[in-house]
């Protein structure tokens, strides 16, 4: 039987651990940890319904803006690569050949910060595998250089299982984001217990914004390594955790995926309470044309439009989706953009050198590819 309400000893524990001055790295997060328990969550959900209205209330009835910025199947894509995603000499990166690399990623996504006042950077998994920098330094340098880039959060896919639950139980607690995904059920999993987040709900200016994460159902068949985790549909899950957004005070929820782009699509249409969906095609590599900028709108459950958009592979492109919400959180306008990062993009000096400082220790397997597939 689920709890409709907290001890007040846990429920008063939990709103001093959120109220609290936050640790480095933690700050933007309102969020519903598992190791406080489904009880904690719901009463902070109901005092949170409670009292964010009247905090938010005057701010809620406007519109409000959103840039939502969102990579996925990346593959360890650290350094600029060919539109196959093998990689690039040192001499090929000086040409239009080569494409992506995390460094042109984060200087791309600083201008897009400074140019609006809100900004989520989101990724869809698939970040696991694909390259001899993977190889050589697995989970914590991705981990590092993925809290340089500053990413908000990002879904857990097949290739982050792939490389067994211990790995990506060290990339959790290593990273500065939350991994987030509703239908995953980890008590079974020692490594992962208590580390993937359902959703989370954050404050970015006047906006109280739900996330929420949703995982490929089929993880464990394309898993290349045992999954003892539970994925269960997320049809099952999502109205419980966006129904605990809502207590929280959010109108407008995000959603980042690792389903693929027919799945999405599906979930838009069944379930309610979802604005905006961010994806990854769900086909493995990108074909090296432009990929689609804007959003597939779909009518979801309740008349209102919701927003799909699909990443593209290797990090080749950053994805951009510009939104405007409605007083109710419904998105009004929308425009969408696959940013291509060419030579043109200015490079993140920071990621740059440490980008280059761990590759340095490939030697020559610096421009080989391994044999993991992208998703």
């Amino acid at each position: 039987m689920v709890p409709t309400s907290a001890p007040m000893d846990a429920f008063a524990e939990r709103l001093a651990e959120l109220m609290s001055p936050p640790n480095e790295g933690e700050g933007r997060y309102w969020r519903t940890n598992p190791k406080h328990g489904l009880a904690a969550t719901i009463g902070l959900g109901i005092f949170m319904g409670l009292v964010m209205p009247l905090v938010f209330g005057k701010a809620a009835r406007a519109d409000t803006n959103l840039t939502v910025l969102y990579t996925g199947d990346v593959a360890s894509r650290m350094e600029p690569s060919k539109t196959d995603g093998t990689p690039c000499t040192l001499e090929e990166r000086a040409t239009d050949a080569c494409l992506g690399g995390l460094a042109r990623l984060a200087g791309q996504a600083n201008l897009e910060r400074a140019r609006a006042s809100t900004v989520l950077l989101l990724d869809a998994g698939g970040q696991f595998g694909g390259t001899a920098f993977w190889t050589q330094h697995k989970q914590d340098v991705l981990a590092d250089l993925m809290n340089r880039t500053r990413f908000d959060a990002m879904a857990a896919g097949a290739a982050e299982f792939s490389e067994g639950s211990e790995v990506l139980g060290k990339f959790i607690r290593t990273a500065q984001f939350p991994i987030l995904g509703a239908n995953i059920g980890t008590d079974r999993d020692p490594y992962l217990k208590d580390q993937i987040y359902p959703m989370l709900a954050t404050d970015r200016g006047v906006q109280r914004l739900g996330l929420l994460g949703i995982a490929d159902l089929n993880i464990p068949q394309k898993s290349k390594a045992p999954v003892n985790a539970t994925i269960v549909p997320i049809e099952a899950k999502a109205p419980f955790w966006l129904k605990q957004l809502g207590f929280m005070g959010t109108k407008t929820v995000v959603a980042v995926s690792s389903a693929g782009a027919e799945k999405d699509k599906d979930i838009a249409q069944r379930i309610a309470g979802i604005d905006v969906i961010i994806g990854v095609s769900g086909k493995g590599a990108h074909s090296g044309g432009q990929p689609q900028g804007a959003p597939q709108v779909i009518t979801g459950p309740g008349g209102k439009p919701v927003l799909l958009a699909q990443a593209a592979s290797f990090g080749h492109y950053l994805g951009k989706l510009n939104v405007t919400f409605d007083k109710d959180g419904h998105p009004k306008a929308w425009k969408g953009d696959q940013i291509k990062l060419d030579r043109t993009v200015p490079e993140d000096p920071d990621i740059r050198t440490q980008v280059e400082a761990y590759a340095a220790a490939l030697g020559d397997r610096r421009t080989q590819v391994s044999q993991v597939p992208v998703k």
